[in-house]
C-alpha cells in the first residue's frame, strides 16, 4: 500500500517548517483586516477584498502547499529537490515579500507596487515550477505525482494570468478580455492548483494515515485528465465568448462531488478506527466542500452574488481545513522522524509534539471561524467576530509550530544519541 515512499530522501525539517511558520503570520494579518474592514472585505472586487483574498489563497493556502510539496515530492518521487535549503530560502523570500507587496498594492492602489508584486510572485512561482516539475516528469508514474504535476502547471498558468492582471491594475487600463482572464485565473487557482493538489494528497494520505480502502483505479487515472480538459475548454469558451460556459463548471462540480462522496465513504469505513483531530478536520473539510458545491450550483441557477460568496468562502475553508489537519499530522511526524533518523533515543513521540488539547482547541476555533464566516455573508458586521476567532486560530497555530520547533531543537541539544562503541 505504501510503495514508492522514500523517507531517506526527505529534505531537512527547516525546509518545510520555513513555509509552515509563515502561514500564521499571513493569517494574523488577514484576521486584522477582517476585524477592521468587514464590510469592505465582503464587497466583491473591493480593493480590500482583493487584498484579503490574496493573503488567504497565497499567504495561507499556497504557502503551506509549497512547503508540503517540498516534502511530498522527495518522499513520493524518490528524487530530492537539489540544494533544498538554498532553494527553499529563495522561494520563501520571493513569496513572502511578493504577497505582502501585492496586498499593499491593493490596499494603497500604488501602481508600482503591482509591478513589483508581479515580478516577485511571478519569479517565485516560475522558479518553483521549473525546479520541481522536471523531477515529477522523470519520476515513476505515481497517481499523486500526476496530481502534483497538474497542480504546478495550473499554478504556473495562474501566475501568468495574475501578472497580466497586475499590469492592468498598474496601468489602470483593462482590456476587453479582462473578465475572461479573471475567470480563468480563478478557475485554475481554485480547481487546477488547490483542488487537484488536495485530491492528489488524499489519494496518498487517506489510505496511508487512516488505513482506508484505496480510491478506485478509474478515479486515480482519470481525475487528472478530466480537470485539465474541463479547464482548457472553459478557457476557450470564455475567450471566444461562447454560450453555455457553465457546462464546464458543472462538470468540475460533479467531479468534486464524486471526490466528496468517495472520501467520506473512505473515512467512514477506515480500518484504523482510532479517532484523532486530523479526522475531524478532514470530515468538516468534506462538509464545507459539499456546502460550496451546492451553493455554487445555486449561483449558476439564479446568479445571486450572495450565494457565490458563500460558495467561495466555504471552498476556502475546505482547503484550510485539510491544510490544518495535515499540518497536525506532518509536523509531529517530521519532528519524530528527523530526530529518530539522527539516532536520538529520546525523540518525542508524535502525540507529545502537539498535545491533544491544543489540537482540539485549534479545531474548536476553526469551527467558530466557519460558522461566523458563512453567516456573515447575510450579516456583514458578524465578520468582525470571524476576524477575532481567526486571529486566535492562527495565533494558536503559530504557537503549536513554534513549540514543536523548540522541542526539536531542545532534543538536538540535550537528547541522548545512540552510538556504537
Amino acid at each position: 500500500m505504501f510503495e514508492g515512499l522514500s523517507l531517506d530522501q526527505a529534505p531537512p525539517i527547516s525546509v518545510v517548517l520555513r513555509f509552515f511558520l509563515s502561514v500564521p503570520v499571513f493569517g494574523i494579518f488577514l484576521s486584522v483586516l477582517m476585524m477592521l474592514y468587514p464590510t469592505q472585505i465582503l464587497t466583491v472586487n473591493h480593493p480590500l477584498s482583493l487584498a484579503a483574498i490574496h493573503l488567504l489563497f497565497l499567504g495561507v493556502i499556497t504557502m503551506s502547499m509549497i512547503g508540503a510539496l517540498f516534502q511530498m515530492q522527495s518522499v513520493l518521487g524518490g528524487r530530492p529537490i537539489p540544494a533544498p535549503l538554498g532553494n527553499a530560502f529563495l522561494i520563501h523570500i520571493l513569496f513572502s515579500v511578493g504577497i505582502f507587496t501585492l496586498a499593499g498594492a491593493f490596499i494603497t492602489q500604488i501602481a508600482p507596487l503591482f509591478v513589483l508584486a508581479a515580478t516577485l510572485l511571478g519569479s517565485g512561482i516560475v522558479y518553483t515550477v521549473f525546479l520541481i516539475i522536471p523531477l515529477l516528469f522523470k519520476s515513476s508514474l505515481h497517481d499523486t505525482l500526476r496530481g502534483m504535476r497538474l497542480a504546478l502547471i495550473s499554478l504556473f498558468i495562474t501566475a501568468l494570468l495574475g501578472i497580466v492582471m497586475a499590469d492592468a491594475y498598474a496601468e489602470g487600463n483593462f482590456s476587453t478580455f479582462h473578465e475572461a482572464i479573471r475567470a480563468t485565473h480563478y478557475s485554475f487557482a481554485l480547481i487546477g492548483w488547490i483542488g487537484a493538489l488536495i485530491i492528489a494528497v488524499a489519494f496518498q494520505v487517506v489510505e496511508m494515515f487512516y488505513v482506508a480502502t484505496p480510491y478506485s483505479d478509474w478515479c486515480k487515472h482519470n481525475v487528472f485528465r478530466i480537470i485539465p480538459a474541463a479547464l482548457i475548454l472553459k478557457t476557450l469558451w470564455l475567450f471566444l465568448a461562447l454560450p453555455y460556459v457553465w457546462v464546464f463548471d458543472l462538470l468540475l462540480a460533479a467531479l468534486l462531488m464524486g471526490f466528496f462522496t468517495t472520501t467520506v465513504r473512505r473515512l467512514r469505513e477506515r480500518k484504523r478506527r482510532v479517532s484523532d483531530v486530523s479526522i475531524w478536520f478532514w470530515s468538516i473539510g468534506m462538509g464545507l466542500l459539499f456546502v460550496s458545491l451546492i451553493a455554487y450550483g445555486g449561483y449558476l441557477w439564479n446568479m445571486e452574488e450572495v450565494i457565490l460568496q458563500i460558495a467561495v468562502i466555504a471552498y476556502a475553508l475546505f482547503a484550510l481545513s485539510i491544510i490544518l489537519g495535515m499540518m497536525g499530522k506532518i509536523v509531529p511526524f517530521l519532528v519524530w522522524f528527523h530526530l529518530s533518523s539522527a539516532g536520538y533515543m529520546d525523540a518525542p513521540i508524535m502525540s507529545h509534539v502537539i498535545p491533544l488539547k491544543r489540537s482540539q482547541s485549534l479545531f474548536g476555533l476553526f469551527v467558530l471561524v466557519c460558522g461566523t464566516a458563512v453567516m456573515s455573508v447575510l450579516y456583514p458586521p458578524l465578520f468582525i467576530l470571524t476576524g477575532v476567532f481567526s486571529f486566535a486560530l492562527f495565533a494558536l497555530l503559530g504557537y503549536n509550530l513554534i513549540q514543536a520547533l523548540k522541542l526539536y531543537r531542545y532534543t538536538l541539544t540535550h537528547g541522548t544519541r545512540f552510538t556504537l562503541e
